[in-house]
């Protein structure tokens, strides 16, 4: 008789290839999600107040802002069409998300999606603070 592993039971509860029911979703924590989107919105902001004095500027900040809300939005928009979904294996105790590379957990992953997003949000702080202090 075959006896799954608790390891194999959360594997085959994450199936991406499932086409009915549940789905695996895109398996990344809302608080990722969010932290990514509030990352780049201090960078949108420390930006625009350290650089949005012209037209021309304020229109370009308003562009790149519309693509990212278009990035968000898409995900958005895909979850709520999307049906149900699991949790993602990163809300588990201990649990690890499989990646081409393999498995990886939530700090890791964390790590890897956030560096850019935080290194963006910190160039928008670090042009705003260049702005106050050089008193132009």
């Amino acid at each position: 008789m075959f006896d799954p592993t608790p390891e194999m039971l959360a594997r085959l509860s994450n199936d991406p290839y499932e086409v009915h029911g549940m789905q695996a979703g895109f398996q990344l924590p809302r608080r990722i999600w969010r932290s990514m989107f509030a990352l780049y919105a201090i960078f949108f902001l420390g930006i625009g107040a350290a650089t949005g004095r012209d037209t021309a500027t304020i229109f370009m900040l308003v562009i790149s802002a519309l693509y990212a809300l278009i990035y968000f939005g898409t995900a958005s928009i895909l979850h709520a069409q999307k049906g149900p979904e699991h949790t993602s294996p990163l809300d588990r105790a201990g649990g690890t998300l499989d990646t081409w590379t393999g498995p990886m957990d939530r700090g890791t992953v964390a790590a890897q999606i956030l560096a850019v997003p935080a290194g963006f949000a910190f160039l928008g702080v670090a042009f705003l603070v260049i702005r106050g202090t050089a008193g132009f």
